[in-house]
C-alpha cells in the first residue's frame, strides 16, 4: 500500500486538480506524504523496540487507512494535503516496522530472501501503480485511488491480528522504567522536516542556490546539532549514537543510501527518456522498469547463501560492482538504442540493487539484539529514503541545468518534456526542432548516468568497509 501510493496518485493528479482546483498546490499532494513519512520513520523504529512490533505496525496501518479514507472525501486541495500528511504518518510505520518483523521471525538465510521480496515491492509498485491509477480514474472516480487502501488495509489488520504473535519478551514496565525521549523526538522530527522540505521543493519551486533552500538546510543542520546535544544526555535516546556510529551500522546504511539514489535515477529518468526520446507510451515506459523488478528479487533470493558463504562485505561489494556495471552500461544508451538493450541494462541494475539492499538491511539487523533491531532497521530505511530524495533533487537539477544550457536563447524556458510527450504540443513545432529537443534530452540523461556512476563508485568504498563477517548481536548496548 505504502509503496504504490506515490505512483498511483501521480496518475490521478490531473483529474484531482480539475476537480478540486489549486493547481499551484498539487506538488504538495506528494510532498506532504513524503515529509511526514520520512520524519516519523526513525521514531517508529524506537517505539517498536519499546512497545513491540505488532502494536506499532497496527497503529501505522490504522492511521494509513484513516488518512486514505479522509483523502477520498476531500473537498479542497488544502484539505487533501492535510489528509495526505496524516496518511504519511501511518506510512512512516509501515516501511521500517515491516522490515523489522521480517528480521525477527526469519533466520539469516531466510531473512535475506524475504527482505529481497519485500524490497522488490518498490520496483513492482512503479509498474502497477500508474496502470491501476489510470483504470480507477478512467472508470470510477479519483477518490477510489485512496479508498482502495481501506479494504486492503482491513485485510492486513485481520491477518496481522490472527497470525502474528510476538514471542520476544518486551521490557517489564512494572520493574523497569521506560522513559521516552520527547525532546529528542521533537528535535529529530523537526531536523528531518527542515532537511526534507527544501529537498522536496528544489527543482519545482526553488533553485538550489535560492536563499530559502540554503536557509532551510542550515536550519536543519543547527537542529541536528541540538538533537545531538540532547541525545547525549538522554536516559533512553531515540537514536543511540553508539549504534549509528558503529561500523557495522554506518557503512551498510551508506550503501542503503546508494540504493535509494540508484533506484530514483532509474525509476524517474527512464520513463522520461523512453517517452521523450523514443516516443513510447507511458505503459511501454513502465514495462521497461519491469526488468528491474525481476532482477531485484532474483538476486535477493540468492543473497542469503552468498552472505553465509562469503560474508556481508563480499556480498555488498559485489552488489555495488554490479550497480556500477549497470550504470556504465546506461551511458551507452542513445537515440539509436533498442528497447531490449535498455531492458537488459536495467535488469543488471536490478541484480545489483537486490544484492546491495538486502545485504545492508540484513547486516544491521544481524548486528543488534531484538531490543535494538527496530532502531537499526529504521535507520537503514531512512537512509534509503533520504538517498531517493537527494537523488530526485540532484538529478532533477542536473536534468534542467543540461537542458537549459543547450536550448537556443529564445526557447530557454520552454518545457521540452511536455512538448516531447504531448502530441498536441509537438505539432506546434517543426520536425527539425523536435529532433533537436530529443538530442538535448538524450544528452541530459547521459550526463545524469555519468554522475550516477561516480556516486556508485563511492558506494564501492562504503561497501568495502563493511566487516567481512558480522557476529550476531555485536552491539549489545
Amino acid at each position: 500500500m505504502a509503496a504504490v501510493e506515490a505512483t498511483i496518485v501521480a496518475t490521478a493528479i490531473p483529474t484531482i486538480v480539475s476537480s478540486l482546483g489549486g493547481f499551484s498546490l498539487f506538488t504538495w499532494v506528494f510532498s506532504a506524504f513524503l515529509l511526514t513519512q520520512g520524519a516519523t520513520i526513525p521514531l517508529y523504529g524506537k517505539l517498536s523496540d519499546i512497545y513491540g512490533r505488532k502494536k506499532v505496525f497496527t497503529f501505522g496501518v490504522i492511521v494509513f487507512i484513516l488518512g486514505s479514507a479522509l483523502c477520498g472525501f476531500s473537498g479542497s486541495m488544502y484539505i487533501l494535503i492535510l489528509f495526505r500528511a496524516i496518511q504519511g504518518i501511518g506510512a512512516g510505520a509501515v516501511l521500517p516496522v515491516s522490515q523489522t518483523i521480517i528480521g525477527d521471525i526469519y533466520s539469516l538465510e531466510e531473512r535475506a530472501r524475504v527482505q529481497g521480496y519485500l524490497s522488490s515491492v518498490w520496483g513492482f509498485a512503479a509498474i502497477i501503480g500508474p496502470a491501476i491509477g489510470g483504470i480507477i480514474v478512467q472508470n470510477i472516480s479519483w477518490s477510489w485511488v485512496f479508498f482502495i487502501n481501506v479494504p486492503i488495509g482491513l485485510v492486513c489488520l485481520t491477518m496481522l491480528s490472527q497470525y502474528f504473535h510476538e514471542h520476544t519478551k518486551l521490557p517489564d514496565k512494572s520493574t523497569q522504567k521506560i522513559s521516552i525521549d520527547y525532546a529528542g523526538s521533537a528535535l529529530l522530527i523537526a531536523a528531518i522536516s527542515f532537511l526534507l522540505f527544501p529537498l522536496l521543493e528544489a527543482g519545482s519551486k526553488w533553485e538550489i542556490n535560492d536563499i530559502r533552500f540554503i536557509g532551510m538546510i542550515c536550519l536543519s543542520l543547527i537542529t541536528f546539532i541540538l538533537f545531538g546535544i540532547v541525545e547525549r544526555r538522554a536516559e533512553n535516546p531515540v537514536i543511540p549514537f553508539k549504534l549509528v556510529k558503529s561500523r557495522v551500522i554506518f557503512f551498510p546504511n551508506l550503501t542503503a543510501m546508494i540504493v535509494g539514489i540508484t533506484t530514483i535515477a532509474i525509476s524517474s529518468i527512464i520513463p522520461l527518456f523512453a517517452q521523450g526520446v523514443f516516443g513510447t507510451t507511458a505503459i511501454v515506459a513502465g514495462f521497461l522498469l519491469a526488468s528491474m523488478s525481476i532482477g531485484w528479487p532474483l538476486a535477493s533470493s540468492q543473497s542469503g547463501k552468498l552472505i553465509l558463504k562469503s560474508g556481508f562485505r563480499f556480498t555488498s561489494v559485489l552488489g555495488v560492482l554490479i550497480l556500477l556495471a549497470g550504470s556504465l552500461l546506461m551511458l551507452l544508451i542513445n537515440q539509436e538504442s533498442g528497447l531490449i538493450e535498455i531492458v537488459l541494462f536495467i535488469f543488471i541494475i536490478g541484480l545489483g540493487l537486490g544484492l546491495t539492499s538486502t545485504a545492508s538491511v540484513v547486516a544491521v539487523q544481524h548486528a543488534v539484539p531484538w531490543s535494538k533491531r527496530g532502531v537499526a532497521t529504521s535507520s537503514n530505511s531512512f537512509m534509503r529514503m533520504l538517498g531517493s530524495t537527494l537523488g530526485a533533487t540532484l538529478f532533477g537539477w542536473l536534468l534542467n541545468y543540461h537542458i537549459r544550457g543547450n536550448l537556443p536563447e529564445p526557447q530557454k524556458n520552454i518545457d521540452i518534456i511536455k512538448i516531447l510527450i504531448d502530441p498536441l504540443q509537438r505539432i506546434k513545432y517543426s520536425s527539425s526542432f523536435i529532433v533537436q529537443l530529443r538530442e538535448i534530452l538524450a544528452g541530459a540523461v547521459h550526463s545524469i548516468y555519468f554522475y550516477l556512476a561516480l556516486i556508485v563508485l563511492f558506494g564501492i568504498a562504503a561497501a568495502y568497509f563493511i566487516p567481512k563477517n558480522i557476529q550476531q548481536e555485536t552491539i549489545q548496548s
